[in-house]
């Protein structure tokens, strides 16, 4: 009776054991962010996207329509993440649990999705792995030999994944509300890639191969609809094709010898292919990305909201577009090393001149690395792949539309995943030498341990305005950067009723740069000094607010009640009656009207704006 219990326990151990592990980084990745579910909103685009956005309030014809239709809210066409806003929206309303939640159950999927991404490509670079390429006389032995490293396989596999999930570079777009879309759309892109794996590397029929092809293009089609960071896909297909399916009429391998054996057809191998061949199957993936390129230049050129169109050639020539571009290509492969002094912004790319030494470099790094690996590629078939990915996926990315643009951390979430992939192989690889698995994946939970807590402080500075804007502040070394967000800080102060910390942070940003002072610096501050009563003071903000945009009802209006309030009162009358012609319609201008006018001692006029501004509330009332 012992030894029939026994069986069953050692026959379903590996078929649990990457249900286990997924677990395992499911739980792993929830707890390093488990704090964001405590943040709330930032004034960080999440206003524009999430809580002042009534489009995605509700799931009305009307808004739907919106969604698909949409180019002014934002200038990357995302019908389905703001569908998925929307439908957070109608289970929890505009607390911010349920976005953070999101997104964080997002990353959680996303995570196990690379995981059995990273374990399929071990897989097909392990002898046994993919039973198409392996010849029939050695598949009995190499099977066993999988069989038997499968546990450290999946460890390193699942290690990889850690190291992307935890990875301090993921902080922004998991703990920020408007980081969804970035996450959406992996989801989808993740799982179109598994797909297209499965198409090209399996015992399946012919038929179950074409579905899981449609199926991937389909999946395509939705990250897609997503949001356009998955455009440079098609690079990701060819390197995939190239290794390690093998599919260009006998791709090299990492043996020089075997590679000349299959370029003749001496040796069983993967199924040749010629190049026009491989390429026709890639026509849909580039369909859905030329449609998606092109609806997006149109409403970049069409924009009628607030976004500035793109700048012309004259103010950012063809050749600051290339040095912009092979300076992201060097930042994207070095900065997930070096993943220390994160920030929101990074005005790298406003602050320098292209022909400094870090443009150049970058640009020389980037064509060295390029051709030194395309010369190498027989010999290092994974490298080249990885890099030709890391160059195709990283085109949305580059800005050669932008003008500012900038090296946001969240930009790193795909490509990323190619550091990961890796350093799985390179753990696997030393996990099949000499040195002692148990070693190896001890080192490599030892960097994911040291990841996790990075990423975890860093959840904190997301939290709210406050933290947020704070660090901004301190890290952001350039005047004008420093001084926008101060005035930021400042705005944080004064939603929490801190109005003396909100004048010091409003004048400081003045103080650092008074030629990046705005409308909104100078009436923001104008308001907090009113708070406090300090109305010589407010009275000169609201005319320097006005200055800059002397079409402002709001503005007049609150220079108007301070005015009044420091005795002022035939300049207050003015400064509302301006309020009063530029907005006619506002109750608040009419019942300062009246106040003031009371003061003048001019009661039937005063009688006439109150009646007038208790009209007004009673229509705006809800019935």
């Amino acid at each position: 009776m012992r030894s029939q219990r026994a069986i069953p326990t050692v026959n379903v151990r590996p078929h649990h054991r990457p249900l286990v592990l997924a677990f395992t980084l499911v739980a792993v990745v929830f707890a390093v962010f488990f704090p964001t579910l405590e943040s709330g909103f930032l004034r960080w685009d999440d206003d524009i996207n999430v809580f002042e956005n009534d489009k995605v309030q509700g799931l009305t014809a009307a808004n739907l329509r919106w969604m698909f239709t949409d180019f002014e809210q934002a200038i990357r066409y995302k019908p389905l993440s703001w569908l998925a806003w929307a439908l957070v929206h109608e289970v929890f309303g505009l607390n911010p649990f349920g976005y953070h939640l999101a997104n964080v159950l997002l990353h959680c999927v996303n995570t196990v999705l690379v995981f059995l991404l990273i374990r399929r490509l071990l897989q097909l670079v392990t002898p046994g792995g993919s039973r198409r390429e392996v010849a029939p006389s050695k598949m009995r032995n190499e099977s066993q030999s999988l069989r038997t490293a499968a546990p450290t396989m999946d460890a390193c596999a699942a290690l990889g994944a850690l190291l992307w999930a935890i990875h301090p570079l993921r902080v922004e777009p998991v703990a920020w509300v408007t980081g969804l879309p970035y996450g959406l759309s992996l989801l989808f892109l993740l799982t179109a890639t598994l797909l297209y794996l499965r198409s090209h590397a399996s015992e399946a029929e012919l038929s179950a191969r074409k579905r899981d092809y449609w199926l991937s293009v389909a999946a395509f089609a939705l990250a897609v609809l997503s949001y356009p960071i998955v455009i440079g896909f098609v690079a990701v297909l060819l390197a995939l094709d190239f290794y390690p399916l093998r599919r260009f009429g006998g791709v090299p391998v990492s043996d020089p010898a075997r590679f000349g054996k299959l370029r003749a057809g001496s040796e069983a191998g993967a199924p040749q292919m010629g190049l026009r061949s491989v390429l026709m199957e890639k026509l849909p993936f580039l369909a859905l990305s030329l449609l998606l390129v092109a609806g997006t230049v149109y409403g970049r050129f069409h924009v009628t909201g607030t976004w500035d169109k793109p700048v012309t050639l004259d103010n950012f020539p063809t050749s600051a577009r290339a040095m912009q571009a092979f300076y992201l290509w060097a930042y994207y492969a070095w900065k997930p090393l070096l993943p220390f002094d994160l920030c929101p912004v990074y005005p790298v790319l406003m602050e320098s001149k292209f022909n400094e030494a870090p443009f150049v470099l970058s640009a020389l790094g980037v064509l060295a690395v390029s051709a030194f690996l395309f010369v190498k590629r027989c010999v290092w078939p994974a490298t080249f792949a990885l890099w030709l990915a890391h160059l195709g996926l990283l085109v949305p990315m580059l800005g050669l539309t932008e003008r500012p643009h900038y090296p946001h951390d969240r930009y790193a979430i795909i490509n990323g995943i190619l550091w990961s992939i890796a350093l799985a192989a390179v753990l696997w690889k030393l996990a099949q030498t000499r040195v002692k698995p148990a070693a190896v994946l001890a080192a490599g939970a030892g960097l994911v341990v040291l990841l996790a807590a990075m990423s975890w402080r860093q959840t904190g500075i997301w939290h709210s305005d406050l933290p947020f804007f704070t660090d901004m502040a301190a890290k952001l070394r350039s005047p004008h950067y420093r001084s926008q967000a101060l005035m930021k800080l400042g705005n944080a102060h004064a939603d929490l009723g801190e109005d003396v910390r909100a004048v010091a942070s409003y004048r400081e940003a003045l103080q650092i740069s008074p030629a990046s002072a705005t409308f909104h610096l100078h009436f923001n501050l104008g308001n907090a000094l009113a708070r406090l009563s300090l109305w010589s003071d407010a009275i000169a903000s609201y005319e320097a607010a006005l200055r800059l945009k002397p079409d402002s009802a709001a503005a007049y209006l609150n220079f108007g009640v301070a005015l009044g309030a420091k005795g002022e009162l035939d300049r207050s009358v003015d400064q509302l009656n301006r309020a009063l012609q530029l907005n006619p319609q506002s109750a608040d201008v009419h019942a300062q009207l009246a106040e003031v006018l009371s003061k003048q001692g001019k009661p039937e006029a005063a009688r006439r704006h109150t009646a007038e501004a208790e009209r007004l509330r009673n229509l705006l009332a809800p019935p």
